[in-house]
């Protein structure tokens, strides 16, 4: 096969994947139009966007990732300005969660603000929450979690597998069950 030849395929495949894109990019508007979209977005095959009543959802200048499950619940709000999300990634807001320009996001990645309410019966399926807040270019290691009401400062790294359950300060890199501060940048 000749180069140039190869150069066309790979660039007829650039096209078609676009345009698959923008048909998922307009069918998750028209189920929702609380979601906005901002900037260049691409979303893979099998991603899942969903808005619940009176919830609001921006993702900006983002690739989504394959599998990937994106949701805000009702009422909440939802700001994802990454600029990678991994495949098979998980990011929930039940009240609000935020992510900066130029964060990326690592495959199987979890980000939820809400824990189950162990005060009633796990059967009535009620949640508590509290704000997440990922500063601007973080980079979320694969396998990593950031559970309700932690915070990431600018610049942080946080490892694979760690689980962010507090702040992290910006320029810190973090790792562990529960995660800890490695060192600073």
């Amino acid at each position: 096969m000749s180069t140039s030849f190869a150069r066309a395929l790979r660039g007829v495949a650039s096209v078609w994947s676009e345009l698959l894109s923008r048909s998922r990019r307009l069918a998750i508007k028209l189920r929702y139009p609380n979601v906005d979209f901002e900037g260049r977005v691409f979303i893979s095959a099998g991603v899942t966007v969903q808005a619940g009543p009176d919830a609001h959802a921006t993702i900006r200048n983002c690739h989504i990732g394959r599998g990937t499950m994106v949701t805000a619940g009702a009422g909440a709000t939802l700001i994802l300005d990454a600029d990678y999300v991994g495949p098979n990634s998980v990011v929930v807001a039940r009240e609000r969660v935020t992510i900066g320009a130029g964060t990326k996001l690592a495959e199987m990645v979890v980000v939820r603000d809400a824990n189950h309410d162990h005060s009633v019966p796990l059967s009535a399926m009620t949640f508590t929450s509290s704000p997440i807040e990922i500063g601007r270019d973080v980079w979320l290691g694969a396998g990593s979690v950031v559970l309700s009401g932690a915070s990431i400062g600018d610049g942080a790294t946080v490892a694979a597998g760690a689980v962010v359950t507090r702040s992290v300060a910006a320029g810190a890199t973090v790792g562990g069950v529960p995660a800890q501060q490695l060192r600073r940048r």
